[in-house]
């Protein structure tokens, strides 16, 4: 019974505690029940539209597509003039050790071909900001131009990388 003093303020404090739980709010609050418009069942959005349609280039842009393509063609001639030398520059520097004349010529004409890369990639830059500026509906010449570009872009990085990597780097 000597305890029961001691226990009883937190007794009353606890009481105080339960009571608090128990009192009234005015304010309202919204209901947690779903709403009507979360029953609705889920479809996927139905598109009118089947995508861009592809228009014929008109006369200046027909020009321009035909201006990058000869200049990718040239500039292939010119590379493939490149490639022969940069071969045979290679093929001269093996087991030549590093910073000897062979090696070094060798990285020149790697360094050239490499150089000769770039008219194509510009070319094939040009084409994507014209298939980009159609809002992804190219005409067929563009199209065609686009692939025929990007072929002789990926040929050339092929045979790049294919030469660069028969010779060492220190």
């Amino acid at each position: 019974m000597i305890f029961l003093p001691k226990m009883a303020p937190a007794a009353a404090i606890l009481a105080v505690a339960m009571l608090a739980g128990c009192a009234g709010s005015d304010i309202s609050f919204p209901s947690l029940a779903p709403r009507a418009v979360e029953k609705l069942p889920i479809e996927d959005p139905v598109s009118d539209s089947a995508g861009p349609v592809a228009v014929p280039a008109d006369a200046a842009t027909a020009a321009a597509i035909r201006a990058q393509l000869a200049a990718a063609e040239t500039a292939r001639g010119r590379f493939d003039g490149e490639l022969a030398d940069a071969r045979r520059a290679v093929a001269a520097a093996a087991g030549q050790p590093a910073e000897s004349e062979a090696w070094i010529a060798a990285q020149q004409a790697i360094s050239r071909l490499d150089q000769e890369r770039g008219p194509v990639t510009s070319a094939l830059a040009s084409l994507d900001e014209m298939v980009v500026a159609t809002g992804g509906a190219p005409s067929p010449e563009l199209a065609d131009a686009w692939s025929r570009v990007s072929a002789i872009d990926e040929a050339q990085r092929r045979a790049f990388g294919e030469v660069a990597g028969k010779l060492p780097n220190p």
